[in-house]
């Protein structure tokens, strides 16, 4: 049995208990008011004979007295029982039954209950009368037993009606579940991730859970095409130092190679291996910065002591003549993991010798503000053009692709804005083109 078919059941089970308790209630209710109207009417009545014959000056006098009204037998007795004038049940005479004065009971007479009141009074003469009502408690059984009748006619209807509603139920509460199941099916056959459950009716669990699942397909999609956005960065990115390699092992074989061609060779294979170990750990790195497969864990720390460290580490060959000038104030703090920031700056300080004027100078400065610390790197290279400011934090956008030895890979920027990005930071860049850049990181 499908739980969809176990739910209906049980929510129809249910609804039905519920409604045979509240017919059962009504009908109790209906009975009990009805034995309620049947008792009042039996007081009333012999009440009011008593009240008329205390009027009368002879109890002889019977012409006024309705010995059956109303549902109800009125006898009336003298004070040893006997039977004066009236109608009455022979079960219930006196010598079977003892008058109790105002006192309301009830009989049961071979499984038939009566109820029965009895008064007295005293005539002109000093004669005692006895007055006894006699009613059956079944009186008004007829509408009791309509009442009955029709709540076991709807029996049925109420049964469709729970069937009907639990099913409506049911469907209302699998049916988001069945979506779910099918979507995520699809994706597991047809490999397509950029399906989404996108439930937007149906129990708030169920609306919650596939935004979940949405929220699962959306990082999976994102992780596909990271994982297909390396692979394709990668094989570009490397054919040409592989190309450059094997045509230098290619030229070191030939025949009449001398010892400065070989030497030359390994020199080339060093670089161009060192170039793609740098462009594989940049990817890397980008990937899991935007994938976050990785937990860097950020601590309060002195972020003067390892700017100055990751400058003192970054020395770069002295070919160009370009120095390095720094301003770092002291006893600046920050949130921060120690690899990833010293990465950055890294990369800043290599991005700016890059496209540096030759012969020219660095400047890095360090200092607090607002509560922040602010990070800057200027250079006087060649600058960036307006337009294409936006797009130098794109992977492997260069602004200039014909500085020959001194183009990089076009990932440290990318590589920058996401490290910033991960510790809560910002970084901007102020350009000039023939004057060069500023690049500011507020973390």
């Amino acid at each position: 049995m499908s739980a969809k078919l176990k739910l209906t059941v049980w929510i129809a089970s249910m609804m039905l208990l519920l409604s045979l308790l509240t017919l059962a209630v009504v009908i109790w209710v209906d009975k009990t008011s009805l034995i309620d109207g049947v008792q009042e009417r039996l007081v009333e009545t012999v009440l009011e004979n008593e009240k008329l014959l205390s009027a009368e000056a002879d109890p002889v006098v019977w012409d006024e007295v309705d010995f059956f009204s109303h549902g109800v037998y009125c006898a009336f007795y003298d004070n040893s029982g006997r039977l004066l004038r009236g109608l009455t049940v022979d079960e219930l005479t006196p010598a079977d039954l003892p008058f109790m004065e105002y006192e309301l009971r009830s009989i049961d007479v071979d499984g038939d209950e009566f109820c029965i009141y009895d008064a007295r009074l005293y005539t002109s003469d000093a004669t005692l009368v006895w007055i006894r009502g006699i009613i059956p408690a079944s009186d008004d059984s007829g509408a009791a037993h309509l009442v009955t009748v029709l709540t076991f006619s709807l029996l049925p209807f109420i049964l469709i009606l729970s069937i009907v509603g639990g099913w409506f139920m049911a469907k209302t509460s699998f049916d988001p579940i069945e979506k779910i199941t099918r979507t995520a099916n699809s994706i597991k056959d047809g490999n397509d991730l950029t399906q989404r459950i996108a439930l937007k009716k149906g129990p708030t669990e169920m609306i919650a859970l596939s935004d979940t699942f949405d929220g699962m397909f959306d990082r999976l999609e994102d992780s596909f095409k990271a994982e297909k956005q390396f692979t394709s960065d990668a094989s570009h990115e490397l054919r040409t130092p592989i190309t450059v390699i094997k045509a230098s092992c290619d030229r070191a074989m030939k025949k009449g190679c001398t010892r400065a061609d070989f030497e030359e060779t390994i020199g080339i294979i060093s670089e161009q291996a060192e170039h793609m170990s740098c462009l594989v750990m940049h990817l890397l790195d980008l990937t899991r910065l935007q994938q976050g497969t990785e937990r860097y864990q950020l601590c309060e720390g002195d972020l003067s002591e390892l700017v100055r460290e990751a400058c003192a580490d970054y020395m770069p060959e002295q070919k160009r003549g370009i120095t390095l000038e720094t301003d770092i104030a002291d006893g600046v703090t920050a949130c921060f993991n120690t690899p990833l920031m010293a990465s950055l700056v890294q990369n800043l300080l290599q991005n700016a010798y890059r496209y540096g004027n030759q012969n020219g100078s660095i400047l890095l400065t360090l200092k607090s503000c607002g509560g922040k610390a602010v990070l800057s790197v200027q250079d006087d290279g060649i600058g960036i053009a307006p337009e294409h400011l936006d797009n130098i934090w794109q992977r492997f956008w260069q602004a200039d692709a014909s500085r020959g030895e001194n183009v990089g890979n076009g990932l440290g920027l990318s590589l920058v804005k996401e490290i910033a990005e991960l510790h809560g930071g910002t970084v901007s860049v102020d350009s000039t083109p023939g004057r060069g850049s500023t690049f500011t990181v507020v973390i």
